[in-house]
């Protein structure tokens, strides 16, 4: 027998793990569902659903979620996922300060640790991380086998792949350094690095919306600027994972590039102050005292988000473009309100749900995102596809659990 004429065992295998995801995707996002909700929902035969959920029970990714009653016929049993089944972490590494956080399987926050100090050196940044990460696990008792992964959040570093320069102040040191590969040897757990646009958006798609918006654009104000582009629930990355980095586009007066205009660099350029020092306390302190160098910053601000609005319902289309950033709330308000009036655009229908442009709700966007990716990469099919090149060999947690 030739190889060609063998059992398709890959393709079995692989349909068995598809349909396992399918299966725990659904009650992840919707449960507690009884087994005969399952099977109407995902189409498979009653005694398929029945084996995949005894694996899943065995395996403790699920749980009994209580009994049926009062209706027709046999009490059903409601499954849901087990939250102390699987944690992960989520970092946000900004210039001067790293968030952590380290949640369960339905992505409630367990512990969290902050930590503010140097940051160029990533050798010595990467020690950091690393015990907050041990004071993570030892706070809240989690055991690393259950860890499924990392989430890290940093701004774009491989600027030695590009033909122009590309210098980002405060992160020089780390040109040519891998620090998804670093983390991932010193911690034995898998890493996934996203950019802190894009993470932003993740946590919004996840945790704010609750999965009601499917297409939107976030904007996040940092050292630079850039956007988390979502189109039909997925984020969208781009062949370089560099989608969103509307930062590098000329400014709308045609003298340098948008992130001149549009962040703290050019926050700290008119208050002329060291952009280390600019915490989101010490802009709220200045706005409320209504400092006339920031104002200035705003207005200038607010007509360079007009352009770059228009840029984005233009390509996208999006139900809503959101802002968020390391600034403040106070600020990010009076961003939007000065934006308005927006540019006409194909936006501006008559009949809409949702406001053009908003303030993100979620705070620690970034972060949050974060924690999320290591739990959906292992549990959505659709999400894997985006962070294939991080994960050594075909093997997740949830496959071989």
């Amino acid at each position: 027998m030739s190889e060609h004429d063998s059992p398709d065992g890959a393709g079995q295998a692989f349909s068995r793990i598809y349909n396992r995801r399918l299966v725990f995707e659904l009650l992840h996002q919707n449960g507690p569902l009884s087994r005969v909700d399952i099977a109407q929902r995902v189409g498979l035969k009653p005694q398929t659903i029945s084996g995949i959920t005894r694996e899943l029970l065995d395996q403790g990714l699920i749980r009994e979620a209580g009994r049926s009653s009062g209706l027709r016929g046999q009490p059903q049993t409601y499954l849901a996922p087990n939250p102390e089944a699987g944690y992960a972490i989520g970092m946000h590494v900004d210039r001067g300060r790293i968030s952590a956080v380290l949640g369960d399987l339905l992505l409630n926050i367990v512990a969290r640790v902050d930590w503010s100090g140097d940051t160029s050196n990533p050798a010595a940044t990467m020690a950091v991380m690393a015990g907050m990460v041990e004071q993570l696990m030892t706070g809240s008792g989690a055991r690393q086998a259950s860890v499924w992964g990392l989430g890290l959040v940093l701004p774009t570093l491989n600027a030695d792949m590009y033909e122009v320069e590309m210098r980002m102040p405060g992160w020089e040191m780390w040109r040519g350094f891998d620090p998804a590969a670093d983390l991932a040897g010193r911690l034995k757990i898998p890493v996934l690095m996203e950019n802190d646009a894009t993470a932003a958006a993740v946590g919004t798609l996840l945790h704010q919306s609750g999965g009601s918006l499917r297409n939107f654009v976030l904007v996040y104000i940092g050292y630079g600027t850039g956007a988390g582009i979502v189109v039909d629930a997925m984020p969208m990355k781009g062949v370089h994972g560099n989608a969103g980095e509307f930062g590098l586009l000329p400014a709308p007066g045609g003298e340098g590039v948008i992130d001149d205009l549009l962040s703290l660099h050019a926050v700290a350029r008119l208050l002329k102050r060291p952009v280390e020092e600019l915490t989101p306390d010490i802009l709220a302190e200045l706005h409320r005292r209504r400092d006339s160098r920031l104002m200035h910053w705003l207005e200038d601000a607010a007509s360079t988000l007009r352009y770059l609005i228009s840029i984005m319902e233009t390509a996208f289309d999006p139900e809503t473009v959101l802002l968020g950033g390391a600034l403040p709330d106070s600020i990010l308000s009076a961003l939007v309100e000065r934006t308005y009036p927006l540019l006409p655009s194909l936006s501006a229908i008559r009949a809409r749900e949702l406001p053009r442009f908003s303030v993100a709700g979620l705070a620690d966007g970034p972060v949050i995102g974060g924690m999320s990716l290591p739990i959906f990469v292992n549990t959505r099919s659709d999400f894997r596809h985006l962070y294939i090149r991080h994960i050594a060999g075909d093997e997740r947690p949830f496959d071989h659990r």
